[in-house]
């Protein structure tokens, strides 16, 4: 039995000396593991996605290539330059602005997004103070969440294609902002109005030669007022009067009535049959007295007749029960001098 315990012993401190070592080397796999896979550290300096390349000149950057850009959530290869950067160009086929690519960039005040731009990425864009205006090709189609989030200078965006996907926040600028749609082809109105209230009224929508074709002030006042005045009004004198008066009046007096009826019929019946015998009115209270205090009535009468006529069985259990206690008390006395006498 000592040798069993004696081995477990041994099996446990084994285990909890390998159990460490095996976690650290497990740990060690799993980080080497990503790096092994990444593609980040096989872009060259001046690439920033598939087939697409960055350059820089006396504040221009340009992108140029056809596809998507990277996403640069963690920093893009231009970082050294984001805060002299005062133009971006989309040179050839660029389809995609990368996520974060762009943001806060204090100095930009100009884009030009080529002829093949689809969406603009997530904050690609975001705090870019230095924007007042910016021009989307007729192949634009989405702003990700929050693209242009914090632009408060960005006050007017030229679409020249059919209505884009406005995302979370992608064109909130803390004021107001106009969005241009082509005069030829207008975007659908029931979207366009849909947008604007989103926005809270801090967005419109106008064609590209300034007309307001989307006039939504006419049917969005006209709902306003009118729950604004006819409900409060309406509701405020009508309910408070009429049914102030006919629920209190009618209802009252009808259902107050109509099932006394039968009651006031009887007593006025009663009353009739009085007058014309001319009897005295006592019938009534004995007919009232049974239909209120039925209950206490029955009952006085039965317990009094209880106590009445069965009083002397409570006189018999009493004198019984004395009786059973001097009995006892005397047994206890004569036990007790039993005693002593025996003693």
């Amino acid at each position: 039995m000592k040798k069993l315990i004696a081995l477990c012993l041994t099996v446990l401190m084994l285990a909890s000396v390998m159990l460490p070592v095996m976690a650290a080397a497990a740990e060690t796999e799993g980080t080497e593991a990503p790096t092994e896979g990444a593609t980040e550290p096989t872009r060259a300096p001046n690439e920033c996605g598939d087939g697409l390349t960055w350059s820089y000149k006396d504040g221009v950057l340009t992108v140029s290539g056809s596809g998507a850009m990277d996403d640069f959530a963690g920093g893009a290869p231009w970082d050294d330059y984001r805060s002299s950067i005062t133009t971006v160009v989309f040179a050839g086929g660029v389809t995609y602005v990368g996520a974060y690519a762009f943001r806060n960039c204090d100095s930009l005040v100009a884009i030009d997004f080529g002829s093949a731009m689809h969406t603009v990425g997530e904050r690609a864009f975001q705090s870019c103070e230095g924007l007042t205006v910016i021009h989307l090709p007729a192949t634009f189609r989405r702003f990700a969440s929050e693209s242009f989030e914090g632009c408060t200078g960005l006050t007017e965006v030229y679409c020249a294609g059919g209505m884009p996907s406005f995302n979370f926040n992608c064109l909130w600028n803390y004021s107001s902002i106009t969005v241009y749609c082509p005069t030829a082809n207008p975007w659908p109105a029931s979207a366009v109005e849909e947008l604007e209230h989103n926005f809270g009224g801090r967005l419109q929508v106008l064609s590209a030669d300034g007309e307001d074709i989307f006039d939504f002030d006419t049917e969005e006042t006209e709902p306003e007022t009118r729950p604004a005045t006819e409900p409060t009004t309406e509701p405020t004198t009508e309910p408070a009067t009429e049914p102030a008066t006919e629920p209190t009046t009618e209802p009252s007096t009808e259902p107050a009535t109509e099932p006394t009826e039968p009651e006031t019929e009887a007593t006025a019946g009663t009353t009739e049959a009085t007058e014309a015998t001319g009897e005295p009115t006592e019938p009534e209270p004995e007919t009232e007295e049974p239909a209120t205090e039925p209950a206490p009535t029955e009952t006085e009468p039965e317990d009094g007749n209880f106590l009445a006529g069965k009083s002397w069985i409570g006189i018999v259990i009493v004198a019984g029960i004395l009786t059973l206690l001097i009995a006892g008390a005397l047994i206890v006395r004569a036990s007790s001098r039993g005693g002593k006498y025996l003693s």
